[in-house]
C-alpha cells in the first residue's frame, strides 16, 4: 500500500500548524490548496487561519463511518419503489437504535425487501449511486437485497419496515444472533 498526503503530512508536521505553501514546497503538489481542502473535508486537517492549517490528532477526528452509513440510507430512502428494511435492520429500526449487529465495526449491512420484479432496477439504481450489494466488502457498507412477491410493512420512525410480528419471529428464530432483542422494541 502506498502512501497518501494524509501519511505525508501527519509525519511532516504532526500537530504543528503549517502553510499551504509549506505543503505545496514538501510535496511537490501543485494544487495543494485543494488537496488541504478536500482533506479538510475528510476530517484529517483543520484550518486554522487564512493558508494555515494543523493536522487533527486521532480523537479529534469525526467518525467517517456515519456520513457514509447515512449517505447510503439517504440513496435507499429516495429511491422510487416499494421497499422495506428487514433482517438487523429491521430489528434495529424497532428497537429505535438500542439493538444493533453487524459483521464488524467498520462494515454497515442494509437488509433491504424488494419486489422481485424490480431487482434490476435497483441493482441499476444502487450502481448509479456508488453502493454496493455485495457482501464481498467488509468496510463502508453494502446492501443486501431480499426478494418477495409481496412487500407488507408499516412505518416506523418515519421509515419503511418489515411488521412488528416479522421481526419478533426474526429474533426467536436466531437467538444467537439477537438474543433478548425482543424486550427491546419500542414501538
Amino acid at each position: 500500500m502506498g502512501l497518501t498526503y494524509s501519511d505525508v503530512i501527519i509525519s511532516l508536521f504532526g500537530e504543528e500548524e503549517f502553510t499551504t505553501a509549506e505543503f505545496a514546497a514538501i510535496t511537490g503538489n501543485s494544487r495543494s490548496a485543494k488537496l488541504l481542502s478536500e482533506l479538510k473535508m475528510r476530517g484529517v486537517v483543520e484550518r486554522t487561519g487564512r493558508g494555515k492549517y494543523r493536522v487533527l490528532s486521532l480523537p479529534e477526528r469525526p467518525d467517517t463511518r456515519i456520513v457514509e452509513w447515512e449517505r447510503v440510507k439517504n440513496i435507499i430512502m429516495k429511491a422510487p419503489w416499494d421497499k422495506a428494511w428487514t433482517g438487523s435492520t429491521a430489528v434495529e429500526i424497532w428497537t429505535n437504535g438500542r439493538y444493533n449487529i453487524s459483521p464488524n465495526p467498520y462494515l454497515r449491512v442494509f437488509h433491504l425487501l424488494i419486489h422481485k420484479s424490480e431487482i434490476e432496477e435497483w441493482k441499476k439504481y444502487l450502481r448509479r449511486s456508488g453502493v454496493s450489494y455485495s457482501g464481498k466488502k467488509r468496510v463502508g457498507s453494502f446492501v443486501d437485497l431480499k426478494v418477495t412477491s409481496k412487500i407488507s410493512s408499516t412505518i416506523v420512525a418515519g421509515e419503511p419496515v418489515i411488521p412488528k410480528d416479522e421481526v419478533l419471529r426474526i429474533i426467536r428464530n436466531h437467538p444467537g444472533l439477537y438474543g433478548e432483542a425482543g424486550g427491546l422494541i419500542e414501538y
